[in-house]
């Protein structure tokens, strides 16, 4: 069984990453089941994806047992830090979206030195991922969220193989599929060196 808490802000494409898991755990003959929340999404709020692979009934991941965070922003991976444990592994971008609480100097941002720091200390490791400067560069600016596919497969932190995540992603994104076939690669290359 592996549990993936995703979470992310609104735009950034976090329920499509959570559809890509769930089409790439069919295709692996592999139970699924999936939840999503984004209440405010539509203005850079807050959005938090479940998706729960093996024999399991629901969908709530609960507090320290979530195996993997997946985020796609800085901050929103520090919210995310009550579902970590010593086994879980972090896979986070560095991509950052300045809530209105940060651009109005109510609040600080965290540095990615913070973030790393803080959650190293209560998981197994923590990968950073410069996402947006991957799918820049395999022409899709849009698909920072497939390089963070590509870094879910590379850190081998489920049973879905390769072939399954690619398919999975041709399947729910069918357009631009070289281009995110190559971002998806440069993730996946990339949470491989990193674990090396």
């Amino acid at each position: 069984m592996t549990d993936i808490y995703l979470v992310g802000v609104g735009g950034q494409g976090i329920i499509t990453a959570s559809r890509i898991i769930g089409e790439a755990a069919i295709q692996s003959g592999l139970n699924v089941v999936l939840s999503e929340t984004h209440g405010m999404a539509q203005r850079g709020g807050s959005v938090v994806c479940t998706a729960r692979i093996g024999e399991v009934s629901g969908p709530l991941i609960t507090d320290g047992k979530a195996d993997v965070i997946l985020s796609f922003e800085l901050l929103e991976t520090l919210r995310a830090k009550c579902k970590a444990s010593g086994e879980t592994i972090v896979i986070t971008s560095t991509e950052t979206w300045i809530p209105l609480s940060v651009s109005t100097q109510k609040a600080d941002y965290p540095s990615i030195e913070d973030v790393r720091t803080q959650m190293n200390s209560i998981s197994r490791g923590i990968l950073l991922i410069d996402s947006k400067r991957m799918a820049e560069e395999a022409g899709v600016p849009i698909s920072s969220n497939v390089v963070m596919i590509g870094a879910l497969a590379g850190a081998g932190a489920t049973e879905i193989d390769r072939d399954n995540f690619e398919a999975a992603i041709e399947r729910i994104i069918p357009r631009k599929i070289e281009e995110n076939r190559e971002a998806f690669t440069n993730g996946y290359e990339e949470a491989k060196r990193a674990l090396q």
